[in-house]
């Protein structure tokens, strides 16, 4: 399976360096060169320094970037044939590259504007992943748990998921021709968005014990941590093991997502709920709200989808939720799903409580993250400028 996935990376490398090699084979294009760089090369040694030119920088060729995006996005809303379950809700995905030479900076390292197209990718392949079921189930006309206003046609429009923002902490610089892996996973919702976090990593510097989508993978050997005996022991290794794990990390970023129907929002937490990676709400809990943002539509009878909240507001907010939740999960909870926890075979599965409190502790770093909107509110406070140039020319 892994050599047929790779038969399109092959097929167009093959093409491209096809097409290079043409355009070395032209004897006018050679003479040029050969004026130029005072060396004088047989026409087959041109073909192959364009071959290999094209290979090592597959990556950074034309119409590669959107190649490795739309093969994420596909790949797993299609062909993908493990989809994420509510035991990977939090789980991340990897995918890998390499710095190519065009994209070394005049530090000779990875420049810092090409992590951007990177995460593009790894975002692509897990949003693709995290909706593949809800997607199935629309495109199956499967419309349960949306809203009325979508489920009777009212709301006209394609659905998308867009990206709303990013932003990325550099921490040690990756080297030319450096493998590097992304891993991104789900870190939080709010009323409106779905935050992302994706950490870029050395390559091979943490083992998986286990490849959930990927079965035929042979992951690590479980440690055996955790039996009681040794707490102590256990406790310094995690802690080295941590230390270890965040020295292999080169950088880190966290990005936003909006689902979208026409000019309708929908929550997060239905688009979850859609592709079953949530457990059953507890009683008295109440679903999410249904709106239509402001900034979208000046209509005065649309309903705002309110923003993360402030600091002061969000404290106050977890603290009710958690409240009425274990409230809620001492008679509800227990009483509907019959456990604290419930069981897929023989793996635990997190219960709504513990989904939300991950959820909770993750809104705190995004909450950060969206105070960043505020710079947008910096730009024209003076009139005045230092200069303006061109791009290219002086």
């Amino acid at each position: 399976m892994s050599a047929m996935s790779r038969m399109p990376v092959v097929a167009g490398t093959l093409s491209i360096g096809a097409l290079l090699a043409g355009l070395a084979g032209s004897s006018s294009l050679r003479s040029f060169l050969s004026r130029y760089l005072h060396v004088a090369l047989p026409g087959y040694v041109w073909k192959t320094l364009v071959v290999l030119f094209a290979v090592v920088n597959l990556k950074s060729l034309p119409f590669v970037w959107h190649y490795r995006v739309f093969r994420g996005i596909l790949y797993h809303l299609f062909l993908s044939p493990h989809p994420l379950t509510r035991r990977t809700l939090f789980t991340p995905l990897i995918t890998t590259s390499y710095t190519s030479p065009l994209e070394v900076d005049y530090n000779l390292h990875k420049s810092n504007s090409t992590y951007f197209s990177d995460l593009d990718v790894a975002r692509a392949h897990y949003v693709g992943a995290l909706l593949a079921t809800s997607n199935a189930r629309l495109r199956a006309g499967d419309l349960e748990g949306l809203p009325e206003v979508v489920k009777s046609g009212e709301v006209k429009g394609r659905w998308v998921i867009a990206l709303g923002a990013v932003a990325c902490v550099f921490q040690r610089e990756i080297a030319p021709m450096e493998g590097f892996e992304v891993w991104t996973r789900l870190l939080a919702w709010d009323r409106k968005w779905i935050y992302i976090i994706s950490h870029v990593v050395r390559k091979g510097a943490v083992k998986p014990s286990r490849y959930h989508s990927q079965p035929w993978k042979k992951g690590r050997k479980s440690s055996g941590k955790g039996n009681g005996d040794k707490a102590g022991d256990d406790e310094a290794e995690e802690r080295k093991e941590r230390e270890k794990m965040k020295k292999a990390v080169f950088a880190s970023s966290i990005a936003k997502y909006v689902c979208k129907k026409g000019r309708l929002t929908i929550p997060p937490e239905i688009a979850l709920d859609r592709s079953r990676l949530l457990p059953p709400r507890p009683a008295g809990v109440s679903p999410p709200q249904v709106g239509v943002s402001t900034a979208d539509t000046p209509d005065r009878t649309a309903t705002p989808v309110p923003q993360l909240a402030s600091p002061e507001n969000l404290a106050a907010e977890v603290g009710v939720k958690l409240a009425t939740q274990a409230a809620a999960a001492a008679e509800g909870a227990k009483r509907e799903l019959g456990a604290e926890k419930e069981t897929e075979g023989e793996e635990e599965l997190m219960t709504w409580e513990e989904v939300e409190q991950e959820r909770l502790r993750g809104l705190a770093i995004a909450e950060k993250f969206e105070a960043l909107s505020a710079m947008h509110d910096e730009f024209g406070r003076d009139d005045e400028v230092v200069g303006k140039y061109d791009d290219f020319l002086f």
